[in-house]
C-alpha cells in the first residue's frame, strides 16, 4: 500500500497533463522557485557551555526548498498543483480541480452559479522539534512516506440572492500535526498510530440586503472551521467526530441616531448571534453587538454576551481616524486593557516611490512595542525595511531590525532578506522563481 501511495502522486500529475492534450497548449502558467534560507548557530554553545554570545563571525545552518505552482486549463476543467520540496524530502502535493458550470437550472430552481473544487491532499508527516543548538526546527516522523491525507469538496453556489457554500471532507483525523511535537511517533498505515479516515462537512448560507443587512448561517457536522495543516500548506475546515455546532448571525441593522446619557451616538448599526455547539459547555451562546459614530472620526462598538447566565459585558473599543494618524482604545468593563496607534504615509521621491508607517501598542503599564517601517521602489527594483523594539521582562529594548531587497527581471524575481535580532543575525534568506 506505501509504494503504491509513493508512486501515484507523479502518476496523477502525468495523468492530468497528457489528458489534457493540445488543450494545455498556450493555457499554461504557475511559477517555480528555489528558497535557501540561513541561521546563526549560538557561538559558543557546546555539550556544556550553553552561552549565547554574540560575536562577528558565527556559524550557520541551512534549509533548501523548492516549490512549485502549476495552473492548467483542460477546457472541461482547471488544473492546479501546489508542491514543495525541502532537504528533508517531500513537503506536500496538493491537487485541485476547479469546474465552473455559471448558470444551471434545477427543476425549479435556478443557480445563477455553480463552482465546484475537488482537492486531494498528500503529505510527509512532519513534526515540530527543538534541535541540540537550542532551534526550533521540523523532521520528517519515520519512516517518512507520502501519504493520502485528505479529498475535499468545495461547491459554492447563489439561489435568488443567497450564496451557498459547503466543504465536505474526508480526512486523516490521526494525522500528525506538523507545528506540535510528538514522542516515540511512528507513523504509517500498519502500527498502531495508523491513519484512521472519517467525513464531516461545513455549510454556510449568506444573504445581504441592499440596505445593508446581512443574515449568515453556519452549520458545522462531524467538523469545524478551525485550520487544517500539513507540512507547509493550510485550509479552513477540519473533521471532528462526534462534533456539531450550528451558528445564525444578523448584522447591519441601523438604529439611526441615538441618545444615550446625554450623548449623541450617530449611524447606530446592532448586530446579534446565536451560537450552539457540542463542546464541554453543550449550551447556546448569544450575543450582541453595537457600534456607531461618536463624533466625526470617532468610531465606537462594544459587545454584549447575553447567554448563557449571567449576561456579560464583553468589552468596547474606540478608533479615532485623523488621516495619516489612527489612534484605537480597547476597554474592559472601566480598565484599559489595550492601546495602539499608528502614522502612514507615500513619499514621491521623483522617480522612486514608497511608504513609511510607525505603530506602537501598549497596556496599562505603558509603551510595549514599537515599530517603524520604510519602502522603496523603482524600476526593477524594491526594498524594505522595518525596525522594531519590545517590553521585556522591565526593560523597553530593540526586538529585531530586517531588510528585504527584491529584483524583477521578469519572468525571474529574485529576493534577499536579512532578519538581525538582540543577538545578532537571526535569519538570512535567499529566494528566486520564474512565473510563467
Amino acid at each position: 500500500m506505501r509504494r503504491k501511495v509513493g508512486w501515484l502522486v507523479p502518476l496523477l500529475v502525468i495523468a492530468a497533463l497528457v489528458g489534457g492534450g493540445a488543450a494545455v497548449q498556450g493555457q499554461l502558467s504557475g511559477r517555480f522557485g528555489l528558497n535557501l534560507a540561513a541561521r546563526r548557530v549560538p557561538t559558543t554553545l557546546t555539550g556544556e557551555i550553553k552561552l549565547d554570545t554574540p560575536s562577528e563571525f558565527v556559524m550557520l545552518e541551512f534549509a533548501i526548498a523548492s516549490d512549485l505552482i502549476l495552473n492548467a486549463s483542460l477546457g472541461f476543467a482547471d488544473l492546479s498543483v501546489d508542491a514543495v520540496v525541502n532537504a528533508a524530502g517531500p513537503e506536500h502535493f496538493v491537487f485541485k480541480t476547479p469546474m465552473d458550470f455559471g448558470g444551471l437550472p434545477f427543476y425549479e430552481l435556478t443557480f445563477d452559479r455553480l463552482t465546484i473544487v475537488p482537492e486531494l491532499w498528500f503529505a510527509v508527516p512532519f513534526e515540530a522539534i527543538t534541535d541540540v543548538n537550542g532551534l526550533p526546527n521540523s523532521q520528517v516522523i519515520p519512516p517518512g512516506d507520502i501519504l493520502f491525507v485528505k479529498a475535499r469538496v468545495t461547491l459554492t453556489t447563489s439561489i435568488a440572492g443567497f450564496t451557498v457554500t459547503h466543504l465536505a471532507m474526508l480526512d486523516d483525523i490521526n494525522f500528525p500535526n506538523p507545528g506540535t511535537s510528538h514522542e516515540y511517533l511512528f507513523y504509517n498505515p500498519y502500527t498502531v498510530q495508523s491513519q484512521s479516515f472519517a467525513l464531516g462537512g461545513l455549510t454556510s448560507v449568506s444573504w445581504r440586503a441592499q440596505a445593508g443587512v446581512s443574515v449568515r448561517a453556519d452549520i458545522g457536522v462531524e467538523a469545524q472551521r478551525a485550520g487544517s495543516s500539513v507540512k507547509g500548506y493550510s485550509a479552513v475546515g477540519k473533521v471532528v467526530p462526534d462534533y456539531f455546532f450550528a451558528t445564525v448571525s444578523v448584522g447591519g441593522i441601523h438604529l439611526g441616531d441615538l441618545q444615550l446619557y446625554g450623548t449623541e451616538f450617530q449611524t447606530v448599526q446592532l448586530g446579534t448571534s446565536f451560537t450552539y455547539a457540542t463542546d464541554k459547555d453543550a449550551a447556546l451562546r448569544t450575543g450582541i453587538t453595537l457600534s456607531g459614530i461618536l463624533m466625526e472620526n470617532v468610531r465606537i462598538s462594544g459587545s454584549v454576551t447575553l447567554t448563557p447566565s449571567p449576561p456579560a459585558f464583553g468589552g468596547a473599543s474606540l478608533s479615532i481616524s485623523a488621516d495619516p494618524f489612527r489612534l484605537s482604545f480597547a476597554l474592559d468593563t472601566i480598565e484599559l486593557t489595550s492601546l495602539s496607534a499608528s502614522v502612514s504615509s507615500s513619499l514621491n521621491l521623483g522617480p522612486m516611490v514608497g511608504s513609511f508607517g510607525v505603530s506602537a501598542t501598549g497596556i496599562e503599564r505603558g509603551l510595549s512595542g514599537l515599530s517603524m517601517r520604510l519602502s522603496l521602489a523603482q524600476g526593477i527594483f524594491s526594498a524594505g525595511t522595518s525596525l522594531s523594539f519590545a517590553t521585556r521582562g522591565e526593560q523597553f529594548t530593540f526586538a529585531s531590525w530586517g531588510t528585504t531587497l527584491t529584483f524583477r527581471f521578469s519572468p525571474a524575481v529574485v529576493s534577499v532578506q536579512v532578519t538581525f535580532g538582540r543577538y545578532g543575525l537571526t535569519r538570512a534568506s535567499v529566494s528566486s522563481g520564474v512565473a510563467f
